[in-house]
C-alpha cells in the first residue's frame, strides 16, 4: 500500500466482532499494532508516529475507518525514514511526502468504508435507515427557507451522509449550458454562475441530460469516453471519481447534482440510485425557485405597470387640469372684455333671451340699463386713447363695485355699457343707475386728477310681450332721450 514496507486494515471492535486484521503485509501481516488502532479509536483523527516510532528509521501512519461517522476500524502503513545515503535528512520535504501518504490513506480508508457496508448486513441496514433520516431531512430542508442556496447546501449535506464525496454541486439547465446553483465542499462565491455545456457528447454532463440517468466516470484521469472532459481546473483539483444524476421534474430534465471524490474507482450504481432519491428533493427545490422567481418578476411587472398607470393617470390628471384651465381662460376670453373684464357682448346676447323669458313665466320683474359715456370721443381726442382707456375701466370699477352677484353687467361696444339685474323693478333700478351716474361724475381721472367724465343711461322694465332685442331698442331709446335732454342724467324708457 502506497510504497509502504509495512500495512494493515483491520476491522472490528467498538461494538462490532473482535478486531482483526483483515489485510496485512510485513510485520502486521497477522498481528494488530493495538496501542496504533486504540489512539486512533480514541481520536478519531489519523496518528503518525515520528522516525523511530515503528522502529530504527520508521515512521507509522494509522487512520480510522468510518461508517456514518462510526469507526469500525482502522488502516495503517510504515514508511522508512531518513536519508537512503545517510546524509542529511530534508525534514521539511519527509514531511510534506508523510501528509501525501495520510491524504492517500484516508482515500483508501473510505473505499474500505464502503466495502465494509456490503460485507455487514447489519451496517447496511443501518445505512438503509441512515438514508431515509437523511431523506427526510433533505424533505424539511424544502420548507425551512426560500433561499434555494441553503437549501441546496442542506441536501447536499445529507446527500453526503449516506453517499461520500469531497465536493458536490447542484447545476441548472439554462439554455445549452449547466450553470451552478448550489453546492457543498465548493466556494459558492467563486463557482456561483460557472456554466458547463451540454452540447455534443464531449463531456459526461450532456450524457446526463440526454439520457435522464445517473452517469459514473471511475476515474476522470483514466479512459472514458469524454474527450472534452476534465477540464484543466477540474483535472488540476486532485478528483477522480465523477457522479452525475439529473434533475428530473415530470419528464423533464431542468438540472443535475455532480459528486465528485479524490478516490478512483469509487462510485457505484448504488450510489446513483441513492443520489437520484436525493436530486428529486433538489428539484423540487429548483422548481420552486423557479416557480418562485416567476411569481416575483410576474409581481414586480405588475407592480411597475401599477405604478406606470399611475404615473399616467397623474399626468392624465395634470394634463386634464391643464386642459380645464385653458378651456377657463377661453371661456373668461370669450365671454369677457379683455380691458374691463366685464362680461362682453357675445355673453349679453346668449344669456339675455333666457332672462327675459324666465321673468315673463315667474313675473319677476326685469331691469336692463343701456349706458354710454358722455362726450368719450372727445377724451379720447383730447388726452389719448390711454385716458379714454382710463375712463371705461373707471366706469367699469363702478358697474362691478355697485352690482349685485346676480346682475349681469357688460361691455356692449366701445363706451356702451348695459347691465341687467333680475328681480329689479323699474324704481330701485332708476335709484341704482343714478347712484352709478353720481360716483362716476365724482371720480377723478388722468395723471393730476383734473379729468371729470359723466354718463347717459336709459332704463327699460321689462313688459309682457317683451323679447330681448325689444328689451334692448327701449333701453336704447331711452339713453338717447338722455342725451338729448342734456346728458348726465337717466331716462326711462315708455311703455
Amino acid at each position: 500500500m502506497v510504497g509502504a514496507l509495512h500495512g494493515f486494515v483491520a476491522l472490528g471492535g467498538s461494538g462490532q466482532q473482535a478486531v482483526q486484521v483483515q489485510v496485512g503485509r510485513g510485520m502486521w501481516d497477522s498481528d494488530l499494532p493495538l496501542d496504533l488502532d486504540e489512539l486512533v479509536r480514541i481520536t478519531g483523527e489519523p496518528v503518525v508516529g515520528g522516525p523511530g516510532s515503528a522502529g530504527e528509521g520508521l515512521r507509522h501512519i494509522v487512520v480510522p475507518v468510518q461508517v456514518d461517522g462510526e469507526m469500525v476500524g482502522s488502516a495503517g502503513v510504515v514508511l522508512a525514514g531518513g536519508s537512503p545515503d545517510g546524509g542529511p535528512v530534508d525534514t521539511e520535504a519527509e514531511d510534506r511526502g508523510v501528509w501525501e501518504v495520510v491524504a492517500g490513506l484516508k482515500r483508501f480508508a473510505r473505499l474500505v468504508a464502503v466495502a465494509f457496508v456490503g460485507a455487514n448486513p447489519l451496517t447496511t441496514e443501518r445505512a438503509a435507515r441512515e438514508q431515509e433520516k437523511a431523506l427526510i431531512r433533505a424533505g424539511q430542508a424544502l420548507s425551512s427557507t426560500l433561499e434555494l442556496r441553503d437549501v441546496l447546501h442542506r441536501i447536499l449535506s445529507e446527500l453526503q451522509k449516506v453517499v461520500p464525496y469531497d465536493t458536490a454541486s447542484v447545476q441548472e439547465l439554462r439554455g445549452d449550458q449547466m450553470v451552478i446553483v448550489g453546492g457543498h465542499g465548493i466556494d459558492m462565491e467563486v463557482f456561483a454562475g460557472v456554466g458547463f455545456s451540454v452540447e455534443g457528447d464531449g463531456v459526461p454532463n450532456a450524457d446526463v441530460l440526454r439520457r435522464a440517468a445517473p452517469v459514473i466516470v471511475p476515474d476522470i484521469l483514466g479512459d472514458h469516453p469524454y474527450h472534452q472532459f476534465p477540464h484543466d481546473a477540474h483535472e488540476m483539483s486532485g478528483v477522480r471519481g465523477w457522479l452525475g444524476v439529473p434533475l428530473l421534474f415530470g419528464n423533464e430534465c431542468i438540472g443535475m447534482i455532480t459528486l465528485d471524490t479524490f478516490a478512483p474507482d469509487f462510485y457505484s450504481d448504488d450510489h446513483a440510485d441513492v443520489a437520484m432519491a436525493f436530486a428529486a428533493q433538489a428539484a423540487i427545490a429548483l422548481q420552486n425557485a423557479r416557480s418562485f422567481d416567476r411569481v416575483q418578476r410576474e409581481v414586480g411587472e405588475r407592480r411597475r405597470a401599477e405604478a406606470e398607470l399611475r404615473r399616467a393617470n397623474e399626468d392624465l390628471r395634470v394634463r386634464m387640469a391643464e386642459i380645464e384651465a385653458l378651456q377657463d381662460d377661453l371661456r373668461v376670453q370669450a365671454e369677457r372684455d379683455a380691458l374691463t373684464g366685464l362680461y362682453n357682448r357675445r355673453y349679453l346676447i346668449e344669456v339675455l333671451p333666457s332672462e327675459v323669458k324666465r321673468s315673463a313665466l315667474s313675473g319677476r320683474p326685469l331691469v336692463l340699463v343701456m349706458i354710454d359715456v358722455d362726450h368719450f370721443k372727445g377724451v379720447n381726442d383730447t388726452y389719448g386713447h390711454s385716458v379714454g382707456d382710463e375712463v371705461l375701466v373707471a366706469l367699469s370699477s363702478v358697474l362691478s363695485r355697485r352690482t349685485r352677484q346676480g346682475d349681469v353687467a357688460c361691455r356692449y361696444g366701445g363706451e356702451e355699457f348695459v347691465v341687467v339685474m333680475p328681480g329689479v323693478d323699474a324704481a330701485t333700478g332708476l335709484d341704482r343707475a343714478e347712484s352709478w351716474r353720481r360716483e362716476l361724475a365724482s371720480t377723478p381721472l388722468g395723471s393730476t386728477g383734473e379729468i371729470r367724465v359723466t354718463m347717459s343711461a336709459g332704463l327699460a322694465a321689462a313688459e309682457p310681450g317683451d323679447d330681448a332685442e325689444t328689451l334692448l331698442r327701449r333701453a336704447d331709446a331711452a339713453m338717447y332721450r338722455a342725451k338729448q335732454a342734456g346728458r348726465d342724467r337717466v331716462e326711462t324708457a315708455r311703455p
